[in-house]
């Protein structure tokens, strides 16, 4: 797996993995964007030093993602969903830097909303995990790189395993390939506030 810890911003600190890039994603874009994706979201790394991103739409089905903070200052990113067997794939692109032109693949899902300030309500929270695919997967097409996907999906080992419950009554915090993103304010385009 090639790491690039510079990526840990959004893809990584998106992300605030150090995930495996690949050459090629399992597909473009497969449906309209998420809105509720779109805002301003923060997070803190290994080392605890404050991520944000700036994730906004640049197309109805692509988003455009900043990332700063971290090690790795300001990243850049297009991304987009695909789907494999209905299972969503947060695809996203380095504009910028040794990366530039590789992907990360992530499964993204809302959690429930993080503790509410007295009188307020929680903030809307999402978890990005890595997809635990072996090295050997970086290079193939397509094609063959969905079928790895299925393949992981039909044997359950797609993702990192965790205990739901232990998660919902904070015992457990954290999930290997994964980080927890808080969302800390919208985003005006057009107009229109996301």
């Amino acid at each position: 797996m090639i790491r690039i810890p510079r990526l840990l911003p959004l893809m990584g600190t998106l992300l605030l993995l150090s995930g495996c890039l690949y050459d090629n994603p399992p597909s473009g874009p497969s449906r309209n964007i998420d809105t509720w994706l779109i805002g301003q979201w923060e997070t803190k790394d290994k080392a605890d030093n404050p991520c944000k991103a700036v994730v906004a739409p640049s197309s109805s089905s692509h988003y455009r993602i900043t990332l700063t903070g971290g090690r790795g200052g300001v990243q850049e990113f297009d991304a987009w969903i695909s789907r494999v067997d209905g299972f969503s794939i947060l695809v996203v692109k380095s504009l910028n830097g040794a990366a530039s032109g590789k992907y990360a693949l992530y499964h993204h899902e809302l959690l429930s909303p993080g503790k509410p300030e007295p009188g307020d309500i929680g903030a809307t929270r999402i978890r990005l995990s890595e997809l635990q695919l072996d090295d050997s997967c970086r290079s193939l097409d397509p094609f063959k790189l969905r079928a790895t996907i299925r393949q992981g999906l039909n044997a359950g080992t797609l993702l990192a395993p965790y205990d739901v419950v232990a998660e919902r009554k904070g015992l457990n915090k954290e999930v290997p390939g994964s980080a927890i993103w808080t969302k800390t304010g919208g985003v005006t385009l057009n107009g229109e506030t996301f």
